[in-house]
């Protein structure tokens, strides 16, 4: 017999009910930290996607209202706003933070690859 994961019903989560960007880059993101959760290295055994997803979420929307600046200069408003918004999460924001960091970082990183992309291009050009 086949167990689903997923609850027959749960509690409605401003993060985890949010549509995602158009450019569906979140959708493809945020399956490739459920597929390697697990292995990072602020996984709080016997918790699951469902606990972290939210976390993730607000780390790449996050950075979205605020590229370019630094996670650490932020953080403080983050807590805030995951406390506010984390909806069914068993996280704390001691928890939370790691993924919420993770999912950040990813995206200063990306951004950093596009802009030095960008530079070479304009100096081959």
């Amino acid at each position: 017999m086949k167990h689903d994961r997923m609850p027959a019903y749960r509690t409605p989560d401003p993060i985890l009910d949010a549509p995602a960007r158009e450019d569906g880059d979140e959708g493809a993101l945020l399956q490739a930290f459920a597929s390697s959760l697990q292995q990072a290295p602020y996984y709080s055994v016997g918790r699951t996607w469902e606990d972290y997803a939210p976390a993730y979420r607000l780390g790449l929307r996050s950075w979205q209202r605020n590229p370019g600046e630094e996670f650490d200069a932020v953080a403080a408003q983050l807590e805030r706003d995951w406390n506010a918004m984390r909806g069914a999460s068993r996280l704390g924001w001691v928890e939370a933070r790691g993924a919420v960091e993770a999912a950040w970082q990813h995206c200063a990183m990306a951004a950093a690859s596009k802009q030095d992309a960008a530079r070479r291009r304009d100096r081959n050009a």
